[in-house]
């Protein structure tokens, strides 16, 4: 047994009726007159390489009254044929058709008693290709992870040699309900050591957590007797002239994007040569990162405007960051932390609005250096889950998410991926497309994977509000452009 770390679990806890765990990817593969990527064959492949593919041996076995963080074990009854699935588009099989589909399959939960995972073959797109839609839950597996195991899953060369694979571990017997709990009531004995550790951990990187978090501009977001509990700095706000820039600090308009959600998503995915990104990269001087966030800033500031919602403040976004360390390289559990940064949707120039970006951007990865990566992780173990558990419940059934100001507008994730083709029995891969997730206040998710010289861009956003989400990821193409004429490239 294994038990899930606080991160992890979080995972689990923020489900509801209308939020969902598991994050997903879209795979498309030209078969070339091969069996690859179909629904058998992808049976025998996954059959073969258990021994690999963790997350997918394991399900979950809960504590009692959620005293304690729940556990995998190696799960007895694995059934292939429940987990792999195989579904089609009726013709033509356009783009659309698949993100319709998609759409539907991302919006029903995973079985809790089962491992969490699920594979759809979804056959009858154009030009005879096949796509693969992977839902996996997020308890299981990060960006870094999903790579990870994609690797395990795919070859170096169609006709790839037999892989040398470890036996696979011994299935693990259910432990009973009692045995649970007696864990989760021994957990509760060690929490009184865990807190006060914690406690003294977090005093002796009070240092660190200062650099790392901006408390002048949390304390203009306060009350000004609230404020003043910061300080003589605090106190003298009243004297402060207004900021220059309304890109900075803490300040996060509402937009369509950050009320309550519904059960119901949509997808729309494209696809941008990597080459494009680095020339604009190299000729402005700043990072692929800060192309990505340039695109995603001029789409959202064009869709806005369009529809008379353009806030005058900027849009803010959650950028998830690794910090896995070496020795954690060929783990699949969360390792993952996220930094903050303005996306300058209130500067009309391209060139003005990326140098603000990449501003925003060095100053949060400087920030988020400054706080040890363990320490969150650490946090997280100590929140009660039975707390946790209940806040999310509560979240999801009122209205609470349309009375709060988002901390951020909009997450969006850029995951790097293998620079060369890989293949699934003779059939090449041609785009890794992610699917991720949203929830209350954060109805819209931009998440990128870059592979074999390509960029793919996968939106998901709430069916209601955002009912014209493939205007919006067409909008990337044009952003793109635009940054490349102004550029000169």
């Amino acid at each position: 047994m294994q038990q899930l770390t606080g991160v992890d679990a979080s995972f689990l806890y923020m489900e509801s009726p209308t939020t969902f765990g598991h994050v997903s990817s879209l795979i498309v593969f030209d078969p070339h007159d091969t069996e690859g990527g179909a629904y058998e064959a992808t049976k025998e492949l996954f059959r073969e390489r258990l021994a690999l593919l963790d997350p997918m041996r394991r399900k979950l076995v809960e504590v009692p009254f959620n005293l304690d963080h729940p556990y995998w074990i190696e799960d007895p009854d694995l059934d292939l044929d429940f987990h792999i699935r195989e579904t089609a588009v009726a013709p033509p099989g356009k783009p659309e058709q698949v993100a319709e589909l998609v759409a539907r399959l991302i919006a029903r939960p995973l079985d809790r008693s089962r491992p969490l995972w699920e594979l759809y073959v979804i056959n009858g797109l154009e030009g005879g290709k096949i796509a693969q839609l992977t839902k996996i839950h997020h308890a299981a597996i990060d960006g870094v992870g999903g790579a990870q195991l994609l690797g395990n899953i795919l070859d170096l060369e169609p006709d790839a040699p037999e892989r040398d694979l470890p036996p696979l571990p011994e299935p693990e017997a259910h432990p009973s309900q009692e045995q649970m709990l007696l864990k989760g009531l021994r957990s509760l004995v060690t929490q009184p050591y865990k807190q006060g550790r914690i406690v003294v951990r977090t005093v002796q990187e009070l240092p660190a957590i200062g650099k790392a978090v901006d408390v002048a501009s949390l304390a203009k977001k306060l009350p000004q007797p609230v404020a003043q509990l910061f300080g003589q700095g605090a106190r003298r706000l009243e004297d402060e002239p207004p900021p220059v820039s309304k890109t900075g600090g803490f300040t996060t308009p509402k937009t369509r994007f950050n009320n309550k959600i519904g059960p119901h998503r949509r997808f729309a995915y494209t696809s941008v040569p990597l080459a494009d990104i680095k020339a604009v990269k190299s000729a402005l001087g700043v990072t692929v990162n800060d192309v990505v966030l340039g695109m995603c800033s001029g789409a959202l500031r064009t869709y806005l405007d369009k529809h008379g919602e353009l806030p005058e403040e900027s849009l803010r976004c959650m950028i998830p960051v690794s910090v896995r360390s070496e020795d954690q390289a060929n783990t699949y559990g969360n390792q993952v932390s996220g930094m903050l940064a303005a996306l300058a949707t209130d500067v009309d120039d391209p060139i003005k609005r990326l140098e603000v970006i990449h501003a925003e951007t060095t100053r949060a990865k400087e920030s988020l250096g400054a706080l040890p990566a363990d320490l969150l992780t650490e946090v997280a173990d100590f929140a009660p889950p039975a707390i946790a558990a209940r806040a999310s419940r509560v979240m999801a059934r009122t209205a609470l998410a349309n009375r709060i100001d988002p901390p951020f507008n909009v997450i969006i994730s850029n995951v790097p991926g293998p620079q060369f083709p890989l293949y699934s029995g003779g059939a090449e891969m041609l785009t890794y497309i992610p699917v991720s997730a949203i929830a209350d206040t954060q109805g819209l998710n931009v998440t990128i994977m870059s592979y074999n010289g390509r960029c793919d861009f996968g939106l998901v956003a709430c069916r209601d509000a955002v009912p014209d989400l493939w205007d919006l990821c067409h909008m990337l193409e044009g952003a793109l452009d635009e940054l490349k004429d102004v550029a000169g490239v």
